[in-house]
């Protein structure tokens, strides 16, 4: 199952910490037309981000328009890191201030929006199915556990700076991990034991 997170964003993530770098020293040395270069490598994961956290499309592009604003205000004094990490605080900080504000959250969103099938193809399909099926999964974790996942296996982040940015010890961000994968692991046993059982009754129909 952990290789089902992993499938769902081996392909977003192939961004360097040297290009950031680089790109970073040149925008400060006043080339602020690589600015959109260099937000377009992160926009799409920060959206993803945003929509899973407050299941909120429209709100989401805000949040996610906030996100890179602020970036935007203080890159002229910003020291490199790890850009991701930093921009993935922003929108995380963004999220909780939302939900403190107490603004109604939809228990589930438009998924599709998450990861659309791409021009009808059978394998965009495909990727639109799993990415359902893995929101069902999320679904199923408390917040706190889900935000994790999605920062380790989406944001790929080191569990060290996810506990920067929750601002919580390494431990805590171990435990919630470990209790998060077991928890879609039951879940999605449970939802494989339920399939095997309609194909079953399926067969003894027609037979």
């Amino acid at each position: 199952m952990d290789d089902r997170i992993r499938g769902q964003t081996k392909t977003a993530y192939q961004n360097t910490p040297r290009r950031d770098r680089e790109l970073i020293r040149r925008i400060q040395a006043g080339n602020k037309e690589l600015l959109g270069e260099l937000i377009g490598y992160y926009y799409d994961e920060i959206l993803r981000f945003c929509i899973w956290q407050i299941r909120d499309t429209g709100d989401a592009y805000d949040l996610t328009q906030e996100t890179f604003y602020r970036f935007i205000r203080s890159v002229d004094t910003y020291e490199y890191r790890n850009l991701r990490a930093y921009l993935y605080a922003i929108a995380r900080n963004l999220c909780v201030d939302y939900q403190r504000e107490e603004k109604p959250v939809p228990v589930s969103g438009e998924q599709e929006e998450l990861d659309p099938a791409h021009g009808g193809t059978e394998s965009g399909y495909a990727q639109a199915e799993e990415s359902l099926f893995l929101a069902g999964l999320l679904d199923a974790l408390p917040a706190e556990q889900r935000e994790i996942i999605l920062l380790k296996y989406y944001g790929c982040l080191k569990l060290a700076e996810i506990a920067r940015i929750l601002d919580v010890n390494l431990s805590t961000v171990k435990s919630r991990l470990r209790l998060g994968l077991k928890r879609m692991r039951a879940v999605c046993g449970e939802e494989e034991d339920r399939r095997g059982q309609k194909a079953g009754q399926k067969k003894g129909e027609t037979a």
